[in-house]
């Protein structure tokens, strides 16, 4: 898309001077430059328009005595809109996770008698753990025995 962009801006530097050389009847039924805003460039079914300042390509065709020029679709700008959306989900994952810009996201400690039962609840398990060992140790022995 790029190349042919900038082989359409060749095109049209090359054959702006002819453009120049128009009688005033015939600049009432051309697309306006606005003092240098717009490149235009000739192709099969009118006259290629790039807006130098904000980069969209129109394709411009006359229609009676007048020009109407429609947008060309721009890969551009869906990729624009694509980056917008996956930086609005950074943001808002990065909230959910406590590290954005928002501050009641913030990490909360537990209080001491949380921390309490849940030492309590972790000992159960070690100790129940630890029974289990010496139990399938001693069926081992009495079964060598």
């Amino acid at each position: 898309m790029m190349k042919r962009l900038a082989i359409l801006c060749v095109i049209g530097v090359g054959l702006a001077s002819p453009a120049y050389a128009q009688t005033p009847e015939s600049a009432k039924v051309t697309p306006d430059s606005e003092n240098g805003r717009f490149s235009m460039s000739p192709v099969t079914d009118g006259v290629m328009r790039l807006d130098t300042r904000s980069g969209q390509v129109s394709l411009c065709r006359k229609r009676g005595d007048i020009w109407a020029c429609e947008s060309v679709a721009d890969d551009r700008a869906a990729y624009e809109k694509e980056i917008g959306r996956l930086q609005q989900k950074i943001t808002g994952l990065e909230a959910e996770l406590g590290r954005g810009a928002k501050k009641d996201g913030d990490l909360k400690l537990p209080n001491e008698a949380e921390l309490d039962r849940v030492m309590k609840f972790f000992e159960g398990i070690f100790r129940r753990f630890i029974g289990m060992i010496e139990r399938l140790q001693q069926e081992e022995s009495a079964k060598r025995s």
